[in-house]
């Protein structure tokens, strides 16, 4: 309960609302067993039950309040390193398999539509091999940035593996994915990346999701046909997948 008051309305409200809780239950027993023994209340048992309530809940609720609001921050970290990628500070993929499970759940139930683009950074094993893997692991990070500035802020962008990347596009139809691959591919092509100020250009599979498709494994399996076509037909190129075959 007082974990959720922190998160709700902070620390210092939250410590308020504690004191005051404290203080009134304190009077309410105290003017009560006035009654009961003596029938009538004393100001003097009053304010000692305010002052005595008021001290202690100040000093144990606020350092109470202060450890579970680290033990809050720190159960938010946790969250936060287990569904990122820690070189790139995307989305890792195990996060993305849940989050694209749901789409598609969502899409065979009530027709909303998504799509998934899978982009992988072109000849990237020459980075490596000229510039070493730290100049790669920059370029990756990179990447990553200038591909997120791209997409809009509910789509889910996610490290598959290596150098690549897998963009979840919640709700949005055959333009819309297109326009999303087109700016992460034009942003990423333009870009300076890492401390040698590389040119890094990436091919792009667009996959559509279709009712007819059995589960999500199948369209992760046409993004990365798609993806593969882009490659082999020259690289630095979109490739896609709309109707089933």
């Amino acid at each position: 309960m007082l974990l959720s008051l922190l998160r709700r309305y902070g620390y210092g409200p939250s410590l308020a609302g504690l004191v005051l809780a404290s203080v009134l239950l304190s009077v309410l027993i105290t003017a009560g067993v006035n009654l009961l023994i003596d029938g009538y209340v004393g100001r003097t048992g009053l304010l000692i039950a305010t002052v005595v309530a008021g001290t202690v809940s100040l000093l144990f609720g606020g350092v109470q309040l202060r450890l579970l609001h680290r033990l809050g921050q720190a159960r938010d970290e946790l969250h936060r390193l287990s569904i990122t990628d820690e070189l790139t500070g995307a989305y890792n993929r195990r996060h993305f398999l849940v989050q694209a499970t749901y789409a598609f759940a969502q899409a065979k139930a009530h027709g909303e539509p998504f799509a998934l683009v899978l982009f992988d950074a072109d000849d990237f094993k020459k980075i490596n091999d000229t510039y070493g893997h730290l100049a790669g692991d920059r370029v990756l990070r990179q990447v990553a940035e200038v591909a997120r500035v791209g997409l809009r802020s509910n789509d889910l962008l996610a490290r598959w593996g290596g150098e690549e990347f897998i963009v979840l596009l919640p709700g949005a139809r055959l333009e819309e994915a297109l326009g999303a691959a087109r700016r992460v591919q034009e942003g990423i092509a333009h870009a300076s990346l890492g401390a040698e100020e590389l040119r890094v250009t990436v091919s792009i599979g667009v996959a559509m999701f279709q009712p007819t498709l059995p589960g999500l494994d199948d369209l992760l399996s046409q993004a990365d046909d798609a993806l593969y076509r882009a490659k082999a037909e020259g690289k630095n190129r979109i490739e896609m997948v709309s109707a089933a075959p």
